[in-house]
């Protein structure tokens, strides 16, 4: 049975998708959260979203899938134009998270709680890795399809303009420059009305200081043992690898024309959001096509995942790549090729193996 259903996010904005309903649904069975990618619909490119559901609920799997904000059917701000840009780099730093939090949530409220699978392709399992780890044990594990692991170097740009703190904790010489320019402020009576009047960013002076200090504790304080060096960790953050941005910028440099041209750049908030699913003991399983897969291992892959296949189902995740596959998965044998990987999560999902297989990295 496939109805229409209406929920709100945490902003308060409804939004609207198809909810399929096996006959004879079971307690164990899981749900499965499909996502659609980018500026996409709820139906997907070729359908693919619908042929998708139809084929769980077919298992006994109910499916929910549905617009995103200002997509489709649910309301929300229509991006346009320039806009349009702008929204993918908002879906590559995880805008959609709460989309995604607050179906899951109705579609358990709706069905009763039972194991959560969450996939999408592109923008979709991107918007699916960033909400799993506030989900924790509700979700099971999770299907990224040919997950976008850059960031376009304008949305990204944009991104650092609009979080500043992020700029700082990527670009660690730059914490010197935001503390001398807030020192140049002290005696400026404007920069105090402005404060004042909430226009300023103390956020980042902060950030600044505690990137500053956790720079020259690591310079300084090398030789501490690890139950002191935690008590610094707790106190001041994760240490910063200054080194980091250099080789990211060299990384660019040697990723040939095509890809420069493109303005791509590694996404690093994807591999942190990756790192965080596996901690909470969520499984996940890549599908990538034969056409995006250079791209995923030369920004992503080969640095996450590590080379021993044999190993990653330990850890919690596997790979499969469609082979002679265009990024739509459009083709029949690239079809069949996702079908296989969508459904043997769900099995494996209701039968709770992989629960138990799954450890933190």
């Amino acid at each position: 049975m496939e109805t229409v259903v209406r929920f709100n996010n945490p902003q308060g904005v409804e939004l609207q998708g198809i909810l399929h309903r096996p006959e004879g649904l079971t307690a164990g069975a899981p749900l499965l959260l499909w996502l659609s990618a980018g500026q996409k619909v709820r139906q997907g490119a070729w359908r693919m979203n619908v042929a998708i559901a139809r084929r769980a609920a077919a298992l006994g799997c109910p499916v929910l899938r549905f617009d995103f904000n200002g997509l489709g059917d649910s309301d929300g701000e229509r991006r346009h134009g320039q806009f349009v840009m702008d929204f993918y780099g908002f879906v590559q730093t995880g805008g959609l998270s709460d989309d995604v939090a607050a179906a899951v949530a109705f579609a358990l409220a709706e069905l009763g709680p039972r194991p959560v699978v969450l996939g999408g392709l592109c923008g979709g399992a991107v918007s699916a890795l960033f909400a799993g780890p506030g989900l924790g044990r509700a979700v099971w594990g999770h299907v990224l399809i040919d997950l976008p692991v850059t960031i376009s170097s304008a949305a990204r740009q944009r991104y650092l303009e609009e979080h500043p703190e992020a700029l700082i904790r990527a670009r660690p010489a730059e914490a010197d420059t935001v503390l001398v320019l807030y020192a140049k402020k002290l005696l400026d009576v404007d920069a105090w009305r402005r404060f004042a009047r909430g226009e300023s960013n103390p956020r980042l002076f902060a950030e600044a200081l505690r990137v500053k200090a956790r720079v020259r504790a690591d310079a300084v304080l090398a030789w501490l043992p690890p139950p002191a060096r935690a008590l610094v960790d707790r106190a001041l953050g994760p240490p910063i690898d200054v080194a980091a941005p250099r080789a990211a910028e060299a990384h660019d440099d040697a990723v040939g024309e095509r890809e420069a041209a493109r303005g791509e750049v590694r996404n690093d908030r994807i591999a942190a959001a990756f790192r965080a699913v596996i901690a909470a003991g969520q499984r996940v399983r890549f599908l990538n096509s034969s056409t995006y897969d250079t791209t995923f291992q030369s920004y992503f892959g080969a640095a996450e995942l590590g080379a021993d296949p044999a190993a990653w189902r330990a850890r919690g995740f596997d790979l499969t790549v469609a082979p002679d596959t265009n990024h739509i998965f459009s083709l029949e044998h690239s079809q069949r090729a996702l079908f296989d990987v969508v459904e043997g999560a769900l099995r494996d999902a209701g039968h709770g193996d992989a629960r138990s297989n799954a450890q933190p990295a």
